[in-house]
């Protein structure tokens, strides 16, 4: 990271911006832009010396707080946020379990689909292996888990971490 130092405060340019803020030099190049200004970008104005452009490190820990924050915050996993309440070893039916996190009936079907050689393995798969299972009144099969299984799933199963349908 190419640095010095300008009017007493420490400065670097657009690769070292970029090194600073975590992003990429194509994306700091974009946000320093006249089109990434006119957008909102918000990026610090550049000093220029000796015909280069150069930016506070202090303005640029700023500008990440304030307008980078955000993006860093939605990066993290979120959880389902779902607390199933109730007895922990009672069973839930997929039924329960699929309404308690948002899944549609097709989308869950999918899910079961692609967890079935995982259980057949005895592992989880998209979906945590149930706990028991019995044939369907009609067709197919019923399956159960535990209340406490199924919570320990939604709990490190982030919200946005499903498979696509």
């Amino acid at each position: 990271m190419e640095e010095r130092q300008i009017g007493g405060r420490r400065a670097t340019n657009r690769a070292g911006a970029a090194e600073i803020l975590g992003r990429s030099l194509v994306t700091v190049n974009h946000l320093a832009s006249p089109k990434g200004r006119i957008d909102g970008s918000g990026f610090p104005t550049a000093t220029v010396q000796d015909g280069r452009e150069w930016y506070f490190v202090d303005d640029l820990d700023r500008y990440r707080e304030r307008h980078l924050a955000h993006l860093e915050a939605a990066r993290l996993p979120q959880s389902h946020g779902v607390v199933l309440d109730g007895d922990p070893d009672d069973e839930i039916t997929a039924v329960e379990f699929r309404k308690a996190i948002g899944v549609e009936p097709n989308s869950w079907t999918n899910y079961v689909d692609k967890s079935k050689a995982a259980w057949d393995h005895g592992e989880d798969g998209y979906l945590p292996r149930p706990d028991r299972e019995e044939p369907a009144a009609r067709r197919g099969v019923t399956r159960f888990w535990t209340r406490r299984r199924a919570q320990a799933w939604i709990a490190t199963t982030p919200a946005g971490d499903q498979p696509p349908t």
